[in-house]
């Protein structure tokens, strides 16, 4: 994952619910022991709302059958747009057995390692294991592209077009 970077403090998070002591809080904290747990009917939300567009290519979320039981997530839709109007589902998952980080890649559409674009992220919890009520998430974290690093103050031009035109002659 070096060619990733996490983008999750760049965001407002919030969920459809909570139970107490149980909060949104702990779904972008490094501690897996502690988790969100709804209260409520299905589907379960998290939002994940940035102030401007970003690229996105990957949403890891931490889940543990053996640990959670019935409580564990099992269909979820992860869904992007710039705001809860316009937003589309652009990966449809169903975990079977989680034990640790599961990592769902996101692409646009054409190319397939194209980053999504997005100002909202949408995380549904469609049912559980087990036909389970309430969910928990122990923990989830959005990523986007590492940026490219300028060295030696050059632009790190890539295509043949550009690099032609790369240095001052």
């Amino acid at each position: 994952m070096t060619d990733l970077r996490d983008i999750g403090s760049l965001a407002a998070w919030s969920v459809s619910s909570s139970k107490p002591g149980f909060g949104v809080e702990h779904l972008s904290d490094p501690n897996v022991r502690t988790l969100w747990q709804s209260e409520g009917p299905q589907p379960h939300l998290i939002n994940i709302q940035f102030s401007k567009k970003q690229s996105i290519c990957q949403i890891s979320i931490y889940a543990d059958v053996a640990g959670d039981d019935s409580y564990t997530p099992q269909k979820i839709s992860l869904r992007a747009g710039t705001y809860h109007g316009d937003l589309h589902e652009v990966r449809y998952v169903e975990m079977v057995s989680p034990k640790g980080w599961q990592h769902f890649r996101l692409a646009g559409e054409g190319e397939e390692d194209e980053p999504i674009r997005a100002s909202l992220v949408q995380i549904a919890i469609i049912s559980n294991h087990l036909n389970g009520k309430d969910t928990h998430v122990r923990g989830v974290q959005i990523f986007a592209p590492m940026e490219p690093q300028v060295s030696s103050g050059l632009m790190p031009f890539r295509t043949t077009a550009f690099k032609m035109h790369e240095t001052i002659r």
